[in-house]
């Protein structure tokens, strides 16, 4: 019988910096045999493409990339695609299993997802990391459950992002944190954190298994947004339009004979070169259901846009 197959399970919410965490624990455990199970919120999935992007030897390396988009794994929605993603992995055999969760994916129904589907002899839930987004994480705490949810599942909380508010906020935050959950908490910035709790041989104690409330009645809206712009100014003109309408916004776009990658963070947007995205270009738009008709409707309001 095969050894069991760690799975560490990175949750956080939208923009939280778990794509840049998943490029740091690549680059310090590439000497093993990695799986890499990449779950994207919007209709085509973007950080899959991102990680190839920026680790261009992980497939030269006998490392596999499984991407799943249009949902949460967690969710009903989703199972059968994430039932087929694990059984990939349980024939390829990976020394660890890194499952990067959507922004909106709730973690705390996966030891209940392996049980109920005779998994549990094959793998094992080694860790649950769920990382923080310090600027955002007041906001939005109290509005929406699924960020308590992925605290509470986490046995590892990591608080990216610390460079950017002060640190009288940071103590304020690991004082909230603290009265959420006992896990372990570290602050860093740009993915930069002490790893080597990943290869810890103690499994870490599970709490009771949960229904995860991701559902499809909670599904936000969710948009692909296909054109071309004429320049970038075309670009941040939308940029700025649709600004606090969306929970996320990332993807790839045609400017002038260059392809870049668009993605909000917590302090505006970001416009950067992409080399070989590999990916469909347009934007995936994450937002609250009632603003979804504003945005296509200033989409397609933008001179250069072809939808």
């Amino acid at each position: 019988m095969n050894k069991k197959i760690d799975i560490i399970v990175l949750a956080g919410f939208l923009g939280a910096g778990k794509t840049t965490v998943l490029n740091e624990l690549v680059r310090t455990f590439h000497d093993r045999k990695l799986g890499m199970l990449v779950n994207d919120f919007g209709e085509v999935p973007v950080d899959g493409s991102l990680l190839k992007n920026e680790n261009p030897e992980l497939l030269e390396e006998g490392h596999k990339i499984y991407e799943i988009g249009n949902g949460s794994i967690f969710c009903s929605c989703l199972k059968a695609p994430f039932l087929y993603g694990l059984k990939y992995f349980e024939k390829e055999q990976p020394d660890l299993l890194f499952i990067e969760a959507s922004g909106l994916s709730d973690p705390s129904s996966m030891s209940k997802i392996l049980s109920d589907h005779n998994l549990d002899d094959s793998f094992e839930i080694k860790q649950i990391v769920t990382l923080i987004d310090p600027v955002r994480y007041k906001a939005l705490i109290h509005v929406l459950d699924v960020i308590d949810r992925q605290i509470q599942a986490a046995d590892h909380i990591l608080v990216n992002k610390t460079d950017l508010i002060p640190l009288r906020e940071v103590d304020e935050l690991l004082s909230d944190l603290a009265g959420r959950s006992s896990a372990p908490c570290q602050t860093g910035s740009f993915g930069q954190f002490d790893y080597s709790f990943i290869l810890s041989s103690q499994t870490a104690e599970r709490y009771a298994p949960m229904e995860s409330c991701n559902t499809p009645e909670t599904r936000p809206g969710s948009l692909f947004l296909q054109g071309n712009f004429t320049d970038k100014q075309s670009l941040k003109d939308f940029l700025s339009r649709v600004e606090g309408a969306h929970y996320r916004l990332k993807g790839f776009v045609d400017i002038e004979g260059s392809v870049f990658y668009v993605s909000d963070n917590s302090r505006g947007y970001s416009i950067t070169p992409a080399q070989k995205p590999g990916i469909r270009r347009g934007l995936t738009v994450l937002c609250p259901k009632e603003n979804e008709e504003k945005i296509l409707q200033l989409w397609k309001e933008l001179e250069g846009a072809a939808l």
